[in-house]
């Protein structure tokens, strides 16, 4: 299959990444050059082009040119920051940037692969969400909205898209062990997912024949404890 992957470099979109890049031809979006020259480097050899979106707003006719040309089977939308505050304490600039990465951007370049999905009459779209997105957390305010618009988002997508042959999965990891814990208040003290643990759920995904479908998959940590609040 050709899989598109936006979030690439992030710690699970690398995971995703490398697992999918064993059996699949892959087109990887990216913002940062230095984290797309380590991922080039860990999947050597492998069929793998890069897409910068750095600046994606202003070149959108770009990117729906080269999503287009590479004939995309599935899209996997693995973009996703952490901002963290109390209600009281969250800024308007705050809530902005997380719109941007938990939102704005998914929302963007999802709309992207949908519309080539809808020319070829047929796609799968899979959201990287998180369980921020079916319930609110202490500390939450500026992140969890975000990813309950996507989780919406993805609910209108699956039932516009169904008479066009699109599919839409979303999958709700719990806490995984990325560099975003180092932005929360609380610190896992044990039990957090692992980023390959989110990839293997993604080929699960993959795997299923065309008569089957998973709407949700939800990844919970099964005893997860904390450390002291920062």
């Amino acid at each position: 299959m050709n899989i598109i992957i936006a979030g690439a470099t992030g710690d699970i979109g690398t995971s995703i990444s490398n697992l999918l890049s064993k059996n699949h031809s892959l087109l990887l979006l990216y913002k940062d050059e230095n984290k797309r020259e380590d991922l080039a480097r860990k999947l050597e050899g492998r069929d793998v082009s890069f897409l910068s979106i750095q600046e994606l707003f202003a070149n959108e006719k770009m990117v729906l040119q080269a999503f287009s040309s590479f004939t995309p089977h599935v899209f996997i939308n693995a973009i996703g920051d952490g901002f963290y505050a109390k209600v009281e304490d969250a800024t308007l600039d705050l809530i902005n940037s997380s719109y941007e990465a938990n939102f704005k951007v998914p929302f963007y370049l999802t709309q992207l692969a949908y519309k080539v999905f809808l020319k070829q009459k047929h796609g799968y779209i899979v959201f990287v969400n998180s369980v921020s997105g079916l319930e609110g957390f202490p500390y939450g305010v500026a992140y969890c909205p975000f990813k309950f618009a996507l989780r919406g988002l993805a609910e209108v997508m699956y039932k516009e898209g169904k008479r066009y042959g699109i599919k839409v999965s979303s999958i709700y990891p719990g806490i995984v062990k990325t560099k975003l814990l180092n932005k929360m208040p609380f610190i896992p003290k044990k039990g957090v997912l692992y980023p390959d643990e989110v990839a293997r759920a993604v080929d699960y995904l993959l795997c299923l024949p065309l008569e089957a479908e998973v709407k949700e998959l939800v990844l919970k940590n099964s005893s997860l404890t904390w450390r002291n609040i920062r």
